[in-house]
């Protein structure tokens, strides 16, 4: 039954997917997403070349596909985040400057935290190569999710608004950054007990994110204002103009 699920939600991922590529092309979007739209193309491509390898070719060709396929994905996802920083404070040149440098300081921090977590790392599994691999996963996640919270943290505090749709990607990535974080740690914890119940709900995790995104391309601007924390706690533009005044000198 596991697997039966696992395999449903494996092959509603390209149909979603392409449901995104199809509208993020038709209205021009990936102009202002590249890289976002260059992940979803990316992710497309996985499945075909998984799906291939794992019907049609051997075992330790669907592992190096999907290893090499991994660290693919992971650059186009830290990618996306960097590119989400960029859209969010674009309007604000001060802050650019500011929100990049936290940017970069973030993710040396996080980088450092998440190695030192995987050095420190005591798994049960007896495969010394998915017990390393697993340990990566789960460091990838700890810089994405902290990178992800923290443009969270830094919008909401200057009352700034999301733009479509860049507020539905930013959940979507949110979403499954926090369950392959759970799901990973808990598979580095235990190994192969409850491995197929785990890789479960990290599919479902993404399927979810990847619906998030459907919806944030396909929905409406007011119905996007209305899901969009919007906090004005004081003048941006003033506030903005200052650091400007301030980078200059």
């Amino acid at each position: 039954m596991l697997r039966i699920s696992e395999y449903v939600l494996w092959i509603a991922l390209p149909v979603l997917q392409s449901a995104i590529g199809y509208r993020m092309w038709t209205r021009q979007v990936y102009r202002d997403y590249p890289l976002f739209f260059a992940y979803t193309i990316e992710q497309l491509l996985r499945f075909l070349a998984l799906f291939y390898c794992y019907h049609w070719s051997s075992r330790g060709a669907y592992s190096q596909a999907y290893f090499g396929l991994n660290a693919v994905e992971a650059v186009l996802q830290l990618g996306v985040i960097s590119e989400l920083f960029f859209h969010t404070f674009r309007p604000y040149a001060g802050i650019v400057h500011l929100a990049s440098a936290l940017l970069r300081w973030a993710a040396v921090i996080l980088l450092l935290i998440a190695l030192l977590l995987a050095a420190l790392a005591s798994s049960s599994d007896s495969d010394l190569v998915l017990a390393a691999f697993f340990a990566m996963e789960r460091s990838l996640q700890i810089v994405q999710g902290g990178l992800l919270f923290l443009l969270f943290v830094l919008t909401s505090a200057l009352g700034l608004r999301w733009r479509q749709p860049s507020f539905g990607i930013a959940l979507g990535f949110g979403i499954f950054t926090s369950v392959n974080l759970a799901a990973y740690s808990l598979r580095v914890q235990f190994g192969m007990t409850g491995h197929e119940i785990l890789s479960l709900v990290s599919s479902a995790g993404y399927n979810c994110a990847v619906l998030v995104w459907l919806v944030s391309l396909y929905a409406r601007e007011p119905i996007l204002r209305k899901l969009s924390p919007h906090i004005p706690t004081w003048d941006v533009e003033s506030w903005n103009q200052a650091l400007l005044n301030l980078l200059r000198r």
